[in-house]
Order: structure tokens, then sequence, then C-alpha cells
């Protein structure tokens, strides 16, 4: 008896274009977030606040580091900053 082996279940499915679902949803919220900055805030403030999280949502978006999405690599390295590190150099023998 032969059954179907699922394959290829680590590409996500895309929905818009190059976009996954995941992505195009990151977008999304981005452009909300940018458009309620620009009418909560004055321009210049809009500006200011406005451009780094752009570019921080476009690296979320389009951005793999070593084929991992830009997404993975953020939280394990916030993960990697919070948590305790214990360094052993030399061992005291007992």
């Amino acid at each position: 008896m032969q059954f179907n082996v699922p394959q290829f279940t680590d590409v996500e499915d895309k929905v818009l274009g190059p976009l996954s679902m995941k992505n195009f949803l990151l977008v999304l919220a981005g452009g909300l977030l940018l458009i309620a900055l620009w009418y909560l805030l004055n321009l210049w403030a809009a500006i200011i606040v406005g451009i780094p999280l752009a570019v921080f949502l476009a690296a979320m978006v389009f951005v793999k580091i070593n084929g991992r999405s830009f997404t993975s690599f953020f939280f394990s390295w916030v993960k990697f900053l919070i948590n305790p590190k214990v360094y052993t150099w030399k061992r005291k023998e007992k």
C-alpha cells in the first residue's frame, strides 16, 4: 500500500504575489500603523518614527539571513539578549 508523502512542507504558500499570508499581514499591519502615526503625530515626528519603522517592517518581510526569515532571526536575537549566560573558561577542580 502506498501513501502520499507531503513534500516542501517548509515552503509557505504565496497569497499575493511573492508574499505569504504572514508577510501580507505584516505589510498590512505596518501600513495601518504608519497611517495612524501620520494622523496622530505632526509631520516631522511621523517621519522620524515612521522611516525606521518602515525599514524594520520591510526587513521583517523581505530579508533572509542564512536561509532564515528576519522575523525568526530577530526573535532568536532578542531571546539571546534576554536569557542569562554562563561562560566557563577554566573549571576549578575539587
